[in-house]
């Protein structure tokens, strides 16, 4: 079986370094849900002296297999660049975006572990651990557009109302998960009982995300009207939209039973899917290629009106 040579192996890779990633937002949420954040107390050894905990515990042992993922993520990184450098298009050429995209997922997991690393040791700040998440939905989104690359993906078929409409939605989007972090650095899941919290009032940024969140879904509504005569667009829009109503539904729950930790892990979960659904769409409506190359070539050619007879 070939490992990085072919066109399968390529998208085997690409997928496996978007669940890698996907993953990761998820135990990181589980470290922080456990209480288990400082369970090393320093960085980038466990403890002073040590890489490993040297008196292993419950919340030692959390963070210090969240730590050993990042191994897995560097060798997902790894495999994805060097499929990526191999590829080649149907006339045997290189292909430099595909080789763009690898490396800056890749380059995105160290960046992460320094992150992660100050962030233990400025005691869990919230906005640093907000960081962390940041970084997440910038390489989720990559991977996304990597996998769509590997697999040769055209744009869907779209009117160019639904082509803007899908952008600003992925901007709107964007910004309700920003408003998110926000959410969980003003909450009470810190990560330790002694890390400190943003000092924002829960209530009132819970009421701005929540807002953010219907708005995206009144864009994607109206996606479902301007995308329909085009099978493949709605497809994508309602997976979008399912995703979000069932994220606004835990975010609900969550809310008003006082955010236990389960519920509060399904959503961090639902998180990253909601990322997923919203890059797939919003790459998918980019505009094709072929419609670029007419808009220069009117945009070089001489209009006839203004020519004098």
């Amino acid at each position: 079986m070939d490992l990085v040579g072919s066109p399968t192996a390529l998208r085997r890779w690409a997928v496996a370094s978007l669940v890698g990633n996907m993953g990761i937002v998820v135990t990181g949420g589980l470290v922080r849900l456990t209480g288990s954040g400082l369970g090393c107390s320093s960085w980038p050894q466990c403890e002073p002296g040590s890489y490993v905990p040297p008196e292993p515990t419950l919340h030692s042992s959390i963070e210090f297999g969240n730590r050993l993922l990042t191994f897995v993520l560097i060798i997902l990184a790894i495999g994805t660049f060097v499929a990526a450098w191999k590829a080649r298009d149907a006339e045997g050429r290189p292909r430099p975006v595909l080789r763009r995209l690898a490396l800056a997922a890749g380059l995105g997991i160290p960046a992460q572990a320094v992150i992660g690393g100050v962030s233990v040791l400025v005691a869990l700040n919230p906005w640093w651990v907000g960081l962390h998440l940041v970084v997440s939905i910038a390489l989720i989104v990559l991977c996304v557009v990597l996998v769509h690359e590997a697999w040769d993906r055209e744009p869907l078929p779209m009117r160019p109302i639904a082509r803007v409409l899908s952008r600003v939605t992925f901007g709107v989007g964007l910004v309700a998960l920003l408003l998110g972090m926000v959410v969980t650095g003003a909450g009470p899941h810190a990560g330790d009982a002694e890390a400190p919290r943003n000092g924002l009032d829960l209530t009132t940024v819970a009421r701005a995300h929540a807002l953010a969140v219907w708005l995206v879904v009144g864009l994607t509504i109206a996606l479902v009207v301007v995308t329909l005569g085009s099978q493949a667009a709605q497809r994508a829009v309602w997976i979008l939209l399912g995703v979000e109503l069932a994220q606004a539904a835990i975010g609900y729950v969550q809310y008003f039973l006082g955010l236990p930790v389960a519920m509060v892990a399904l959503h961090v979960f639902g998180a990253t899917l909601f990322t997923a659904a919203l890059a797939h769409l919003w790459w998918s409506a980019r505009t094709p290629t072929a419609e670029l190359s007419e808009r220069g070539d009117a945009l070089a050619s001489p209009r006839s009106d203004n020519s004098v007879g």
